[in-house]
């Protein structure tokens, strides 16, 4: 079961790097006024290539729940940093120009720090349905990430820095709706009825929908290299920590274990920024001054 969660999560990360290459090309030429709200999401909608996106993004969720119903957060979650492996190439390619040697190697990096976390933590499942009094501490974390992300993203200039605060959000979302998905999966194996009367379904589908749209806003305002990275490794990080924690799953590690795990942990966040520093392009009076 478990080398089958790992597959699936493999391949929904493929399809979640594919959908987001394709949604930050669907964002392209929109202006910042129009990058947040409803008519954000109907301008988006009259565009194909975001159509093709969405379906990608779709597919990726599927496959992720799929993942999720017969494996622990702790497993399934880790596996999809590789989402960067796939789309920082794919990016590359759509904007005809070569990935420097310093991007794979921190993609690469990226990856082995995660791989190590799953690998030497030795994840093991816990409950599947924390009652809703453990949520209330997490559920006000989420609210105030929301709300600290969108006012201080709405008052960036377009570029890099709005993108990567956008980012920061979606990820958090977006590492949410990963235990909920996990949660109302369950619920739904015990019968269509009790699926529906889950909270944690509809929380599913809020928090996929807003971070999903929050992350194509942070793509219009900068491009993938930039805000992907934020996104692939927020994700994974919220969905361990509620892991942990509320879902009671835990790691079977030595005390040489905690070392590497603690010491994968760093390496990720580094990597990550490390990668998104490498991508954020030069602004415009920096160019004008090199060309003096």
């Amino acid at each position: 079961m478990s080398a089958l969660s790992i597959v699936l999560a493999v391949l929904s990360a493929a399809f979640f790097a594919v959908a987001a290459v394709l949604q930050q090309k669907g964002t392209e030429g929109m202006s910042d006024d129009a990058a947040i709200g409803v008519g954000f999401v109907i301008a988006l909608f009259q565009r194909k290539i975001w159509l093709a996106g969405l379906a990608a993004n779709l597919a990726g969720f599927a496959l992720q729940a799929g993942a999720l119903a017969i494996g622990s957060l702790l497993l399934v979650q880790p596996f999809t940093v590789s989402t960067l492996l796939f789309a920082l190439p794919l990016a590359a390619w759509t904007q005809k120009r070569r990935l420097q040697w310093r991007e794979w190697m921190w993609a690469g990096v990226l990856v082995v720090g995660l791989v190590v976390f799953a690998v030497l933590g030795e994840p093991a499942a816990g409950i599947t349905a924390p009652s809703f009094r453990a949520w209330i501490l997490p559920l006000a974390v989420l609210a105030a990430c929301a709300v600290l992300s969108m006012s201080r993203g709405a008052r960036l200039p377009h570029g890099a820095q709005r993108s990567l605060v956008l980012a920061l959000g979606a990820g958090v979302i977006l590492g949410y709706s990963a235990p909920f998905t996990k949660t109302a999966m369950d619920a739904l194996g015990d019968g269509l009825v009790r699926g529906l009367c889950s909270w944690e379904l509809w929380a599913m589908i809020v928090a996929s929908s807003v971070g999903t749209m929050w992350q194509q806003s942070s793509f219009q305002a900068g491009d993938v290299q930039t805000s992907l990275p934020a996104v692939t490794v927020l994700k994974p990080m919220v969905a361990t920590a509620i892991g942990l924690t509320i879902y009671q799953e835990h790691l079977r590690i030595d005390r040489a274990g905690d070392v590497a795990v603690v010491a994968a942990l760093c390496v990720m966040v580094v990597a990550a920024f490390a990668l998104s520093r490498l991508s954020v392009p030069p602004e415009p009076a920096a160019v004008d001054a090199m060309a003096r």
